[in-house]
């Protein structure tokens, strides 16, 4: 079996999700996971699918092909064996231009890899401003890892609050 990692955008409307999941039935793949979303109009996705050898040149093409639908596919690495523990850290602050990226290089600097990232602005009707809160889930080692990453979060701003949950 081969493994796809399979994105798509395009103009949001009702049936995307239909349309792509019928077209993985059609050639007898297998959908494992995906994050789709509207953003601004447009349908964003990323979807992890299954597929027998033999009908990957076919999905791969009727993929590519959707009207309307930018589709880009790259294969899976079956063999992702991470041992780490994720961990689920959620960060709220005072919206900023480049928060993101401070959030993001602070994690880099230690080594930290995300395996998610969801990301919110919202308005805070007591506060006056804006509220961004970014959603994380990233592998983790040891407590002692766990430590840094919530230090290293936390200096960045004092208003910037670190919450971390464990399974």
């Amino acid at each position: 079996m081969k493994q796809l990692v399979v994105s798509v955008i395009g103009k949001d409307r009702p049936g995307i999700v239909d349309q792509l999941s019928s077209l993985v039935v059609q050639h007898k793949g297998n959908w494992l996971a995906s994050s789709l979303t509207e953003l601004a109009g447009q349908f964003a996705g990323i979807l992890h699918l299954e597929v027998d050898e033999q009908h990957l040149e076919a999905l791969s093409h009727d993929l590519l092909n959707q009207q309307n639908l930018l589709v880009n596919i790259a294969e899976g690495d079956s063999s992702n064996n991470d041992d780490h523990q994720q961990v689920a850290i959620t960060v709220t602050a005072n919206d900023r231009v480049g928060i993101v990226q401070e959030v993001t290089q602070a994690l880099n600097a230690l080594g930290v890899s995300l395996s998610e990232i969801n990301t919110h602005v919202a308005s805070a009707p007591n506060w006056g401003g804006l509220i961004f809160t970014a959603k994380l889930s990233v592998p983790c080692a040891n407590d002692e890892q766990l430590g840094a990453i919530q230090e290293s979060l936390e200096s960045l701003a004092d208003d910037l609050m670190v919450d971390i949950e464990q399974d």
